[in-house]
């Protein structure tokens, strides 16, 4: 046997046979004996929120957020200019159809021109005549009437081939905002119905995510409150009133402040806090030990390992955050059970 592993054996041996009477002296470990005990250090930051639950959620666009682009005319697909999840500006084209309605309404509106520029000629011709008393005054009257009923025409076909940009039967769709593109219905071949969804638009710079929370959670929650989704920060939005009779839950919605490392439909964890005092710091809820006595952690310091009374201000998923420890305290965060044991705590 190599004279290294007894060595070790006996050094471990010594710590765990360690006397009440020298437990309250600090505990001086080698690297080989953090190693051998499975310690790993985490240091202790300044938290402003507690967490109070860890909860599964999703990722979704803002209600709001969300637009999809219709055909305004039934027709056959051309050609798609944009793929699923490419970024967009405002007017960029989305999509190019050919439609016979669209020729056919381009039509008319040439018919309807026509017949605006004669309506108006009537209407001066009539308006001066009646003026000078040769006609009666409501024939005047009927000729105004027609000219704005050729004029309504005029203007709604106007409004059916606004941003369509239409010639010889084809039109394009255009992003009526600059987003991320979420969905393509529309494919190269395929055909659309009159205002059918061809392509939905999502805004690049704003995500939610949605979970649902126990009565006994949401009662201690308000809208405003943060969250936290990995290292993305967030706030909760909505919250809901009623109960959801199935699952006994309400629905939350918080709205995040960065999305660069999420995508609409991914499945995360939340992490919903609460304020926290002064000097509370953040560690991993595995560096927690509770027994009896409270809540305590082991920090390292330069005399060897300590254990520390915390006071627990909220714990969820992987953290914890904790009173009683001073900024970048050094804490155990795995092997918290061999120190307790080597100390006699």
């Amino acid at each position: 046997m190599p004279p290294a592993r007894p060595m070790l054996a006996a050094a471990l041996a010594l710590a765990f046979s360690t006397t009440p009477a020298l437990a309250a002296a600090p505990l001086t470990l080698s690297v080989a004996q953090e190693k051998a005990m499975g310690i790993v250090l985490a240091t202790a930051k300044p938290a402003s929120g507690a967490p109070l639950a860890a909860l599964p959620g999703a990722v979704t666009p803002p209600l709001n957020d969300r637009r999809v682009v219709a055909a305004p005319f039934a027709g056959t697909v051309v050609r798609v200019h944009v793929l699923e999840g490419q970024s967009v500006k405002a007017g960029a084209a989305l999509a190019t159809l050919f439609s016979r309605d669209a020729l056919s309404v381009s039509s008319e509106l040439v018919q309807s021109q026509a017949e605006l520029r004669a309506a108006e000629a009537a209407a001066r011709r009539l308006q001066q005549l009646a003026s000078e008393g040769v006609i009666a005054g409501a024939r005047a009257e009927e000729a105004q009437a027609r000219l704005a009923q050729a004029r309504a025409m005029v203007n709604e076909r106007r409004r059916l081939l606004s941003g369509a940009g239409t010639a010889g039967g084809e039109y394009v769709l255009r992003a009526p905002a600059a987003g991320r593109v979420a969905a393509i219905t529309a494919q190269p071949g395929g055909g659309l119905e009159a205002m059918a969804p061809a392509v939905t638009l999502d805004r690049a710079d704003r995500l939610w995510v949605e979970a649902r929370v126990s009565p006994e959670i949401a009662r201690k929650l308000k809208v405003g409150y943060p969250v936290r989704v990995g290292d993305t920060a967030g706030r909760i939005v909505a919250l809901g009133a009623s109960i959801d009779p199935r699952t006994r839950s309400l629905p939350l919605r918080a709205e995040l402040a960065s999305t660069a490392s999420l995508r609409p439909g991914q499945t995360v964890s939340i992490t919903l806090l609460s304020s926290a005092p002064a000097g509370a710091q953040a560690i991993p809820r595995s560096a927690l030990v509770r027994d009896s006595a409270g809540a305590r952690v082991f920090v390292k310091t330069g005399g060897g390992y300590e254990a520390r009374s915390v006071g627990v201000v909220g714990a969820a998923g992987a953290e914890a955050v904790v009173t009683g420890l001073p900024n970048g305290a050094r804490v155990a965060a795995s092997g918290a059970s061999q120190l307790k044991s080597a100390l006699g705590r």
